[in-house]
């Protein structure tokens, strides 16, 4: 690579060479030369000013020397607000924490207690005083609540597997246990992350390069090369937390898994997890256990880990939740509740259903009024109590489910909604439909991956069509407009519209091309200029060098042989400029202060792809104003003033320029594709036209989503499945 990037420079410079013997050779003053190279080289210094000052508003002050235990700090600050802020819309502590309770998981489950101590009191470096906070059997496992943090702590290992039912509390205790340990995490320490099982392939990823995806997905900075590690440590800086252990990680949801490679999942832990990383796993119970006993294979439990097993609501605190949320004992609202309130603890379907937090959260979301609500115009909870209707549990949480959005979006007194009931219902179904089935059941839904849900490469046909047809209007309008308005419209909208089908075709094969090479496009949070990217470098540079000679001499010859090689030379050095400094853009990732959310992600990639676009028309103005005025100096003798060459560089440079800043945008960004899956989707009614505003809404008005970093998840993943039963 750098053999190719020495020779392209080398005829540069052979190029100059040659430009300046001939320029002096042919009696001209050098001092008019030295001017406009002056001049030039002060104008060219601009596109990159706006890029460095762009570069710096988007939080990239530079590759600074920072430990791994800051990087680990502020990650940990990250992850709080995430997860702080998650919690007060998935209403945690509204109208009070639910009082979850378990007991020690069955003792086939886990290893045994002895062996644990055992296996921790031989660790190097184990203080003699540590084991006086271990519990003494596994029923000092046992607690309630807030207990979660001592629980963990009591474990030998600290590494604790956590069981239950569906909808039992599961990821609500992970929550808990996440940010109690953050409040007791000190300076440097590792940092407990929540990573969703349902997105891991063990069969095809390993477990590091997992987790190192999702963290690099939800802190994007993280896949920055680490500045100072205890030892040098290639990769990203995601990597290296990893390797120093400086992640704890509470992988939530081994059951989401598909049932093969659950076996496989459990024994790609213990393979690459080291036995004193601590560790903490979820799964429903009966999942679990088919998991450690494959129908082909020996028994795998998971190494040193303890377990517990969450237990069912108890009655009481049920009812008072339900009537509490409701208004409080005594109101006509909680006392809609009676029937069913005195019904649990029997066994019946309701009973059992409303013996969850998932079950509450739905049920108060249907039958309890908002403020200012009627309560004749809400369905009765009663209803539950049907056992005609509801002969089991499952049908009680099938209608729970499909009563739930649309009771999340009845009208709202203080958030009205520009979504109908059956607008968002039938969004909704068409995402867990496109997460279900297109996707491979993954929770994430991404909104850079929505082009996936059209079929393959039409999405950029469509991209390489429209930057074609903006590139040849742009084109066109540029070489049409210095001959006059209106003339200039006429020819540049017919010969824009001409070139840009021409130029679409090539435009639209490259970006199928991109799509179906790139292994997963990704989006893009800023640009900066770098010797990195080689090959774009290379490719821009040795592009300029040959369209500027082609079309240079080309058109040159037509009008005189010395006008021609003039006009040859000077393009060739101006587009090669402008093709070197475009090349030399690449997207980057700087922030690392704040976990993002999609709508932030989305709209620094935009600007990723606006910016790369006016780069290049702005680098296409510089070139071409330096080639027009060297051009008219050389052939025909005549000095022209700078508004003169402005006033025919400006347009033909952006007619230039803009086409090719337009593809590096599509190739260094991801929101022109999006943006085109968003239209198509749109106009075959399967997603509101603004889709980014409707799932900001559903995750912080409705509860229907909840957002992890960069991407929404549904509320449950038992809700994600049941909408992508039906067709969107």
């Amino acid at each position: 690579m750098r053999r190719v990037l020495k020779q392209v420079g080398l005829l540069y410079v052979v190029l100059v060479g040659a430009f300046l013997a001939w320029y002096i050779a042919s009696g001209h003053k050098v001092e008019f030369l030295v001017t406009v190279v002056s001049a030039f080289t002060a104008l060219l210094a601009l596109p990159v000013a706006v890029v460095t000052v762009l570069h710096s508003r988007s939080g990239n002050a530079g590759p600074a020397l920072v430990r791994l235990g800051d990087v680990a700090d502020q990650l940990a600050q990250a992850v709080r607000q995430q997860w702080e802020a998650e919690a007060q819309l998935r209403r945690l502590n509204d109208p009070f924490p639910l009082p979850v309770t378990w007991e020690a998981a069955d003792a086939d489950l886990v290893e045994s207690w002895s062996y644990l101590k055992e296996l921790a009191e031989d660790w190097p470096g184990q203080r003699p005083e540590a084991d006086s906070a271990w519990a003494l059997s596994p029923t000092g496992l046992a607690g309630k609540g807030g207990d979660i943090i001592e629980v963990f702590e009591r474990v030998p290992t600290r590494r604790l597997v956590v069981l239950g039912e569906p909808g039992a509390g599961k990821t609500i205790l992970l929550i808990r246990l996440l940010l109690a340990l953050l409040e007791r995490r000190p300076s440097g320490g590792p940092v407990p992350v929540l990573f969703h099982m349902a997105s891991w392939d063990p069969a095809r990823q390993d477990l590091y390069s997992w987790m190192a995806d999702q963290l690099i997905r939800d802190h994007p900075a993280l896949q920055t090369p680490p500045a100072l590690t205890p030892q040098p440590s290639p990769g990203t800086e995601a990597c290296a937390l990893l390797e120093q252990r400086l992640i704890l990680p509470l992988l939530d949801g081994l059951d989401e898994l598909p049932e093969p490679v659950r076996a496989l999942a459990l024994h790609a832990i213990n393979q690459s997890l080291p036995a004193r990383q601590p560790l903490v796993l979820s799964s429903r119970s009966a999942e679990y256990r088919r998991a450690l006993t494959p129908p082909v294979g020996t028994t795998v439990l998971l190494n040193g880990a303890a377990g517990i097993r969450l237990l069912p609501l108890e009655p009481a605190k049920a009812a008072a939740y339900l009537e509490r949320d409701a208004g409080g004992p005594g109101t006509g609202a909680a006392a809609r509740w009676s029937r069913v309130n005195a019904s649990l603890g029997t066994g019946i379907p309701a009973s059992q259903a409303l013996s969850t937090p998932l079950g509450l959260f739905l049920a108060r979301t249907i039958y309890n009024p908002r403020p200012d609500e009627h309560l004749v115009d809400l369905a009765h909870p009663d209803e539950l109590l049907d056992q005609a209707r509801f002969p089991t549990r499952e049908h009680i949480d099938t209608h729970l489910f499909t009563a739930f959005i649309p009771a999340a979006y009845r009208p709202h007194p203080h958030h009205p909604t520009r979504w109908s009931t059956e607008r968002a219902q039938r969004t909704l179904t068409f995402l867990a439909h496109h997460l279900q089935h297109t996707l491979d059941g993954t929770p994430n839904f991404a909104w850079w991956q929505l082009p996936k849900a059209l079929p393959k490469h039409g999405v950029a046909i469509a991209v390489g069509l429209t930057a074609g047809l903006i590139g040849g209007l742009a084109g066109g309008l540029g070489f049409g407009l210095p001959f006059g308005l209106a003339s200039g419209l006429v020819y540049g909208l017919g010969a824009g519209l001409t070139n840009g089908l021409l130029f679409g075709l090539p435009c639209a094969a490259g970006a199928a091309f991109i799509t179906s090479s790139a292994k997963e496009r990704n989006p893009s949070s800023g640009i900066r200029w770098s010797w990195r990217g080689k090959s774009w470098l290379i490719f821009g540079l040795a592009t300029g060098l040959g369209f500027g000679l082609v079309t240079g001499v080309t058109n040159g010859l037509a009008v005189g042989r010395g006008y021609g090689l003039a006009l040859g030379l000077t393009n060739a050095l101006a587009a090669g400029l402008m093709g070197g400094f475009m090349g030399g853009l690449r997207s980057v990732h700087p922030d690392l202060d704040k976990a993002v959310g999609p709508g932030a992600v989305l709209a620094r990639d935009r600007r990723t792809f606006s910016v790369m676009t006016l780069a290049g028309g702005l680098t296409g103005v510089l070139a071409l104003a330096l080639a027009q005025m060297l051009v008219l100096v050389l052939a025909l003798g005549y000095r022209p003033g700078l508004p003169t060459t402005l006033e025919f560089g400006l347009p033909q440079g952006l007619g230039y320029g803009l086409p090719f800043g337009l593809m590096l945008g599509v190739v260094r960004s991801v929101w022109l594709e999006f943006l085109m899956a968003q239209i198509g989707l749109a106009v075959l009614g399967r997603v509101p036209w603004r889709l980014m505003s409707f799932l900001a809404d559903a995750h912080e008005r409705r509860g229907v989503l909840r957002q992890v970093g960069a991407v929404y998840q549904f509320r449950h993943l038992d809700l994600q499945r049941h909408l992508a039963q039906h067709q969107p």
